[in-house]
C-alpha cells in the first residue's frame, strides 16, 4: 500500500511539473535509501531528512534536481526528526531538514541551522509564514506550508464571508472556551483587531520579549470583551459546539483545518466554507498560525547546493505543489496555494489565513498562556472591572519575565 501510494503521489506531482513546462525523471518508491537512482559518476549529493508524507511529494522534485544539476538528492524518512537531528554528529546529519518552525529555539541554541536569505521569494510567500522562520534576528528557513485558524461556517446560515464580528454573532458564533479554562489562541484574531499583539516584533518579524498588549489597544480589547461577554459561553467546548452546529443553533466556529473533515462529514463539501475572521476592533485581525519549512544544516558540506535546492526548487510553485500532493497541507507559496483549490480544506483555510501571524515560540510564551487565559475568562465572567483584570494580568506576566 505504501509503495502504491508513493506511485500515485509521484504521478500526480509529475503531472504538475509537466503542466508547468518542466520535465520529470524516473522516481523510485520512498525508502531511507536515495529516492532517485543516478549514475555512479554523479558529482555531488545532498541529503534531506523529512517525514514520509513529505518524501512522497518530493520524489519528483528530487528527480528534477538531478536532471537539472547532476546532484543526487537522498530523501531520508525519519520518525523522530528533531531529536535525531539534534543528536547527529559531524558527517552523520542531513544537509536539509523539513520540520516545524517551533523547532528553531532548540536547533538554533545547538548551532544546528544555517541562516538563509529568502528575500528574493518574499513577495510570493504568505508573510506570516516567512515571519515564522525569523528567529533572534535571523531567517532560518523557507516556509513550505502553513496551518491557521479561520471562521468555518455552515453555508445555509452564512452564505458569504461576514464583514463584521457582530454579523457572525447574529448568525450564531462559537468559540471554545475549554469548559471555562479560556482560549487565547482562538481569541487572538479578535484581540489583534484592536492592535494589541501579544509581543512586539523586530523589523525582520522576529518576536521581541516586550509585551504588545500592555498598551491602550490592549485595554480597549479588554473593555470590548467585557461589553460583549454575552457573546461567549464559558462552558463551551469542542463537543458541545459540534452538537450546536449540527442542531443549527450555531452557524460558525472559529477553528482550524483539523476540523475540516468533520465539516465535510456533517454538511458535505458544498455545505460549509472557511472565511477570514471578521474584525471586532478597528483593524483587520490576525489568527495565530504554524508553519513547516526547509532548514539548511550548519554542518552541511554542501551549503550552497542545499540552499539552491531549498530556494529554487522547494520555493517554487511546482515544488510546493508537489509537497502539497504528499502532505495535504496548504502551501506557503501564494501561487501554489491558489492552484490547490481542488482541496477545499487546505485551500479555504489557507486563503483565510493570509493575514495570520505565527504563534510565538520564544521561551517567554510559557509565562503567558495561563494568566492570559485567566484574564479573558475573568473579564467574560465579570469578576472585576476589565481594566483591573487586564492590568493584573500584565503585572503577573511582567513579573515572570523579570520586568
Amino acid at each position: 500500500m505504501k509503495q502504491a501510494l508513493s506511485r500515485q503521489v509521484a504521478a500526480a506531482a509529475t503531472v504538475l511539473f509537466l503542466a508547468t513546462g518542466c520535465s520529470s525523471a524516473e522516481v523510485v518508491p520512498e525508502t531511507s535509501t536515495p529516492a532517485v537512482q543516478v549514475q555512479a559518476d554523479s558529482p555531488t549529493e545532498i541529503t534531506v531528512w523529512l517525514s514520509e508524507a513529505q518524501a512522497l511529494g518530493l520524489e519528483v522534485v528530487a528527480a528534477q534536481f538531478l536532471m537539472d544539476t547532476g546532484t543526487r538528492v537522498n530523501l531520508v524518512v525519519k520518525e523522530n526528526l528533531q531529536p535525531d537531528f539534534l543528536g547527529a554528529g559531524p558527517g552523520t546529519g542531513p544537509d536539509i531538514i523539513l520540520g516545524s518552525y517551533d523547532w528553531q529555539p532548540e536547533l538554533v541554541a545547538a548551532g544546528k541551522l544555517e541562516p538563509i536569505d529568502v528575500s528574493g521569494l518574499a513577495e510570493g510567500l504568505i508573510p506570516g509564514a516567512i515571519q515564522a522562520f525569523a528567529y533572534q534576528g535571523q531567517q532560518y528557513g523557507l516556509p513550505v506550508s502553513q496551518e491557521n485558524a479561520a471562521l468555518a461556517c455552515v453555508l445555509e446560515a452564512m452564505p458569504t464571508a461576514p464583514e463584521t464580528f457582530q454579523e457572525a454573532v447574529a448568525a450564531g458564533l462559537a468559540i471554545s472556551l475549554n469548559d471555562g479554562a479560556g482560549d487565547p489562541y482562538h481569541f487572538y484574531a479578535l484581540q489583534t483587531s484592536f492592535g494589541a499583539p501579544v509581543f512586539e516584533t523586530a523589523e525582520d518579524g522576529s518576536y521581541l520579549t516586550v509585551l504588545g498588549m500592555g498598551t491602550e489597544a490592549g485595554f480597549a480589547f479588554a473593555a470590548w470583551l467585557s461589553d460583549n461577554a454575552t457573546s461567549f459561553e464559558l462552558a463551551s467546548n469542542t463537543r458541545n459546539i459540534k452538537e450546536q452546529l449540527v442542531a443549527g443553533t450555531k452557524a460558525c466556529w472559529l477553528t482550524g483545518p483539523w476540523n475540516g473533515n468533520w465539516f465535510n462529514e456533517q454538511f458535505g463539501e458544498s455545505g460549509w466554507a472557511a472565511y477570514p475572521v471578521p474584525p471586532a476592533g478597528p483593524y483587520p485581525g490576525s489568527t495565530f498560525s504554524g508553519a513547516t519549512g526547509a532548514m539548511v544544516a550548519s554542518g552541511s558540506d554542501a551549503v550552497a547546493t542545499a540552499t539552491k535546492f531549498v530556494l529554487e526548487y522547494l520555493g517554487s510553485s511546482q515544488g510546493q505543489l508537489a509537497l502539497f500532493q504528499g502532505t495535504g497541507k496548504a502551501p506557503a507559496e501564494l501561487a501554489a496555494l491558489e492552484q490547490s483549490s481542488a482541496s477545499k480544506i487546505a485551500y479555504e483555510f489557507g486563503m483565510a489565513g493570509l493575514e495570520s501571524v505565527p504563534m510565538p515560540v520564544i521561551a517567554e510564551m510559557d509565562s503567558i498562556w495561563v494568566p492570559w487565559a485567566a484574564a479573558q475568562v475573568g473579564i467574560i465572567r465579570g469578576d472585576d472591572e476589565p481594566a483591573v483584570i487586564w492590568q493584573k494580568m500584565l503585572d503577573e506576566i511582567n513579573a515572570s519575565l523579570g520586568y
